[in-house]
């Protein structure tokens, strides 16, 4: 199914799939305006029973899913290669400058292929590289992280709403209902919820100090995850604004203020209000500077 556009790299762009109608509704000429660009290669082995035409077809459904057909085009090919571990969208690039992640999904566990996906892909429309792995600017690496589970939640749910009438194969229709319960199953699980009587704002003051010290700990980015998830998918427009974030030149301030200030900045008009109902959700206000803890009664609720 996806041979011909194998035969068109390197000018490989989901814009091509969309236009030979794999991907939506949409007549041709339309799909291809819309669609943004994105060039997604799945090479090497490991892959299990999954061809990487197939595997090439989920991702390029993930990016569907949070890449805007508004937004600037990625400049840089995503070529992903299977690798036992947790998945990692690593800092070094390959030999042409292409953004290298690698995933442990084996098999047809679909679910798992868009999970991680999602959240490696969340990190490259969020600028992880000009972040750079520099631990003096990864004081607010966790608010990344937790973006980025979000996204694969979201991919995963919104990827079920759009199989039940249009897959990258039709015989995948049917696997739709199991990409909702698989995000079902993530979002509720319990160490995700807030304490019994605690507000957000309350649990992010007791925890920023060990978040900022430790960006993977999963356990309280899936907290902070379940909270923002809600506003991105408000309007999938919101997920556009990943790609303003951490391009503060180095050497800028750290604070979780300034941080969420910076990428407000940095971002176009149109996502400003929704960046800001970000903040205060985190209870830092955009417009003010002031330190997370001193700033929000911890009796507060969003």
């Amino acid at each position: 199914m996806f041979s011909l556009y194998r035969s068109m790299r390197p000018v490989f762009h989901l814009a091509l799939l969309l236009a030979a109608g794999f991907l939506t509704g949409l007549p041709p000429a339309t799909a291809a305006a819309e669609a943004p660009a994105v060039d997604i290669r799945v090479e090497g082995d490991g892959w299990g029973t999954a061809s990487r035409e197939e595997i090439e077809g989920l991702l390029y459904s993930v990016a569907e899913q949070l890449l805007n057909s508004s937004a600037a085009s990625l400049n840089r090919p995503i070529v992903v290669t299977h690798e036992s571990g947790s998945p990692v969208t690593l800092f070094k690039k390959g030999g042409s400058g292409e953004y290298r992640v690698q995933l442990s999904a084996t098999n047809r566990g679909w679910a798992q292929y868009a999970y991680q996906f999602g959240h490696e892909f969340c990190h490259i429309m969020s600028n992880y590289d000009v972040r750079g792995d520099d631990p003096a600017r990864r004081e607010n690496q966790w608010f990344e992280e937790a973006l980025c589970e979000a996204a694969g939640v979201h991919a995963l749910r919104s990827m079920a709403e759009r199989w039940e009438v249009e897959a990258p194969f039709p015989s995948w229709e049917a696997y739709a209902p199991r990409l909702r319960s698989y995000a079902d199953r993530l979002v509720s699980e319990p160490h995700r919820q807030l304490p019994p009587g605690v507000s957000p704002q309350g649990w992010l003051q007791t925890q920023l100090p060990v978040m900022s010290h430790n960006p993977y700990l999963r356990d309280d980015n899936e907290v902070v995850a379940n909270l923002l998830l809600p506003l991105f998918e408000q309007s999938r427009d919101n997920w556009s604004a990943l790609r303003y974030l951490n391009l503060a030149p180095a050497g800028a301030g750290t604070d979780l203020a300034e941080y969420v200030r910076q990428w407000r900045r940095s971002a176009p008009a149109e996502h400003r209000l929704f960046i800001d109902s970000v903040a205060q959700l985190l209870g830092v206000p955009a417009e003010t500077g002031v330190g997370v803890a001193a700033r929000v009664p911890s009796s507060s609720a969003f």
